[in-house]
């Protein structure tokens, strides 16, 4: 593959509801331009974009794939993302750095969650948009109806430039709406008038088409008034500002698995849609925090943004990047802004899906992997070290479902920490948590499927297996009631004993950690036995007596005791409060506290009702209902935690995809009584199996 200039090259991020082709529509672009020599497929385990082994497993894309092409003297650079929601960190990254958007939309199923969401997340992004009706000669595909869907869900703006011609269930031409003419895959080299059966359609939609493009410019705006056509470089200047500026999203179709619609399309993208020279600026951060612009040509000094990790088990780690600025040329010496540290570039890579191509330079715009960099990682900035900037962090999703894993042997053990964390470098939508408290290692995830593919690769891949559990719930326990209690500790064993004893008055409070404080009259306590007299009830606060959870709102007061003048020690008076603690815990009235949560969730209006529902159902309070910034619907309640574990999934189902929440832990409230039995009778239960 040639070198292509920043002006040449396209990178076109895909995106749409699982399973509405998009890989396979790459796969179909890179066959008709010769990339490769035949169409891959994703369960064959010959697909370019999809050949890891879990997605030849699933039958669907897992990771974002970059697949580049060559068109008419341009690249186009395909980022194919998963269409599955859990896999929105790859999505991500594919957003990253694609400068425009491609959505593929199934002729069958037409406008659904994954549509939506694509949609959502171009339009935040201002990102030049094309939609694709693929599957076209699917049975109860039907083209119109996907159109009308489009345009009801997302605006006048969504405009079609072709109808497909079908005959007996097949595809066999288009229609081109501006030139109202017809061509047919037979015989692509010629044009034929418009089939009576079409002529309405095509008219009303050339209607629409030319209102939009007469829209982008006063000129053409005057032309439409006055019912005069447009020449082709009319069409062609509106059609660039229209596409650009997102007044138009055209609509194309065709059959990816058959190749057809490919053609058109390409000719779409290579000219309608904006290199990233375009821009002609982007801005970063210079090392000390200020702002800084730099230009977006070949001129400019280097700088790049790593989107991407892999650690290959033959290569090593693979770092993806965007040429932000500059060029970046092999056995050259970088600097990352991030880790203040030199990085060597031996070799550059053009990445078309799990096959790497050697060149000499990547310039402004372009995609492409350096190999086996000392300290680079995913979100890091590569510049010169004459001109230090910084770009901003990719922004991965919050994961929100959490799982304890653990080894299954000593063995998984001894690896288990090594290949997780590798998996956490190449995946930054995943969260490794050690709580300290409950000792578990938690690992987060937006949602089951990416926690399946973490379990299959440290399996397959690092030969570890682990078991996975719901995490511990991290319950507290207080007192409602003040009481006194005595701990005596006495010990004698032939030599010198042990002597120890202590009154104190336990009573509720309002902290956190436990108050301790003396009150001690007369001496009978020496003050060189407090600090262990507090050791010992800080060390009783860590394992209440109700369920074995952490106590907390307790005030102790030492306020009278015994010492022997030979036998007291600091061990005994620390175990004197020990005993202290145990005699007084279940005459105090405690009670089991369960952590709140505050919520946040974000979905279509029309979904309010259930959700609200199933709160309810939850033990939640609803706080408020309202508007989110993209101006969904936002439900903010306060939900005991233990009832939110498997909410990511519950949710998801709930809304058809569409739903996403947050959640931060609050605070602390006394629960319910058939939640107190049921946490004291399980804990009761797992004391006796270790037992």
């Amino acid at each position: 593959m040639k070198d292509y200039l920043a002006n040449d090259i396209r990178n076109v991020v895909l995106l749409g509801h699982s399973g509405a082709g998009k890989s396979t529509l790459i796969e179909s672009a890179l066959f008709f331009t010769k990339a490769v020599d035949r169409m891959g497929k994703t369960t064959d385990g010959t697909s370019t974009v999809d050949f890891d082994p879990e997605e030849i497993k699933r039958g669907l894309s897992v990771f974002t794939a970059l697949a580049p092409c060559e068109w008419k003297n341009k690249k186009i650079n395909f980022i194919d993302t998963p269409g599955y929601l859990d896999y929105e960190g790859e999505k991500a990254a594919g957003f990253a750095v694609g400068d425009n958007a491609l959505i593929v939309v199934s002729g069958k199923d037409g406008v659904e969650s994954g549509t939506e969401n694509a949609m959502k997340a171009v339009s935040k992004r201002h990102m030049p948009t094309i939609f694709f009706v693929n599957k076209i000669d699917d049975e109860n595909a039907h083209f119109e109806k996907v159109v009308a869907d489009l345009r009801e869900e997302f605006g006048n703006t969504v405009i079609p430039f072709e109808l497909p011609i079908m005959e007996g269930g097949k595809l066999i031409g288009s229609i081109n709406i501006l030139r109202k003419k017809a061509w047919y895959y037979s015989d692509l080299s010629k044009a034929e008038e418009v089939p009576a059966a079409y002529a309405d359609k095509v008219e009303e939609y050339y209607g629409e088409l030319a209102e939009a493009l007469a829209a982008t410019d006063d000129e053409l705006m005057e032309k439409f008034f006055e019912e005069e056509p447009f020449t082709e470089d009319e069409i062609a200047k509106g059609l660039r500002i229209g596409v650009r500026n997102g007044d138009i999203k055209p609509v194309y179709c065709g059959s990816a698995i058959e190749v057809k619609g490919i053609q058109r399309l390409l000719d779409l993208i290579t000219e309608y849609f904006p290199c990233y020279a375009e821009k002609g600026t982007v801005t970063a951060k210079d090392d000390k925090g200020n702002e800084i612009v730099l230009e977006t040509n070949e001129h400019e000094a280097f700088s790049g943004l790593v989107y991407k990790s892999i650690v290959d088990p033959f290569v090593g780690k693979i770092s993806y990047l965007k040429v932000m600025s500059g060029v970046l040329s092999s056995d050259s010496q970088v600097y990352n802004t991030k880790k203040d540290q030199m990085e060597k570039i031996s070799q550059i890579f053009c990445v078309k899906g799990k096959n790497q191509i050697a060149v000499g330079k990547l310039f402004t715009g372009d995609l492409g992997a350096v190999t086996k960099l000392a300290v680079t990682q995913t979100n890091d900035t590569l510049c010169t070290k004459e001109k230090k900037v910084l770009f901003d962090d990719i922004v991965f999703p919050r994961p929100m479902l959490g799982v304890a894993i653990s080894p299954k042997t000593k063995d998984d053990e001894d690896k288990m920490s090594e290949a997780i964390k590798r998996i956490l470098e190449e995946d930054k939508s995943l969260q490794l948590v050690k709580n300290a408290e409950t000792s578990e290692q938690v690992l987060y995830a937006v949602g089951e499927q990416q926690i399946d593919v973490v379990v299959n690769k440290l399996r397959n891949k690092y030969k570890v297996e682990i078991n996975t559990k719901e995490p511990k719930i991290q319950y507290r326990e207080t007192i409602r009631k003040t009481v006194e209690a005595e701990g005596k500790h006495k010990k004698q064993s032939g030599g010198a004993g042990q002597f120890g004893d202590v009154w104190i008055r336990f009573e509720p409070c309002d902290s956190e950690d436990m108050i301790f404080e003396t009150d001690i009259f007369g001496g009978s306590v020496s003050k060189e036995f407090f600090p262990p007299t507090e050791l010992g009830l800080r060390k009783c606060m860590e394992h209440g007596e109700l369920a074995g959870y952490k106590v907390v709102g307790v005030k102790a007061t030492l306020f009278d005791g015994k010492m022997h003048p030979v036998d007291s020690k600091a061990v005994a008076f620390e175990a004197a409060a020990r005993l202290a603690f145990k005699a007084a815990m279940p005459k105090a009235n405690p009670v089991l506290l369960e952590p709140i949560g505050k919520v946040t969730v974000t979905a279509p209006e029309k979904y309010t009702g259930d959700i609200i529902g199933d709160f309810n159902k939850r033990r939640g309070m609803i706080i408020n209902i309202g508007s989110s910034e993209d101006g969904e619907g936002q439900i903010d309640a306060e939900v005991p935690m233990a009832e939110m574990q498997k909410y990511a999934t519950e949710l998801r189902s709930m809304t058809q995809g569409r739903g996403s929440y947050v959640m931060e832990f609050d605070r602390y409230e006394p629960a319910p009584a058939n939640v107190t039995e049921k946490v004291v009778r399980q804990a009761q239960l797992e004391k006796a199996e270790k037992e």
